[in-house]
C-alpha cells in the first residue's frame, strides 16, 4: 500500500455541496470522491504536459535531456527523433532557399 500524507485543505461551501451531491449520486464518501478527481485532473494535466513536451522536442524548443526530464522517458524513440531531424532538415532547407 503507498504511503499516504494528510493535508487541511479549504474549500468554498458552494464547491462543497456540489461535491457532496456528487459523491453521494456515485454512493461513495466525498473524500473518496475528492482523492479519485484530483488524481484523475492530474493525470490529464501529466499527459498535457508530455504531449506539449513532445511538440516542444520535435520543434526543436528543448532538447532530449529536457524531453526526457519533463516525461520520465528513458530513452527517445526512433520514430520521435526521426520526425525532430526531418523538421531539423526542412529549416535548413528553407535557410538555403533564402
Amino acid at each position: 500500500m503507498k504511503k499516504t500524507i494528510q493535508l487541511g485543505l479549504r474549500i468554498d461551501e458552494e464547491l462543497l455541496e456540489k461535491i457532496e451531491k456528487l459523491s453521494d449520486f456515485e454512493g461513495i464518501d466525498k473524500m473518496s470522491w475528492i482523492r479519485r478527481a484530483l488524481a484523475s485532473f492530474v493525470d490529464d494535466v501529466e499527459d498535457e504536459m508530455e504531449d506539449r513536451a513532445i511538440k516542444d522536442y520535435l520543434n526543436l524548443r528543448i532538447d532530449e535531456k529536457e524531453l526526457k526530464s519533463l516525461t520520465g522517458m528513458k530513452e527517445i524513440s526512433k520514430d520521435l527523433q526521426e520526425a525532430r531531424k526531418d523538421i531539423l532538415n526542412k529549416i535548413k532547407e528553407e535557410i538555403r532557399e533564402k
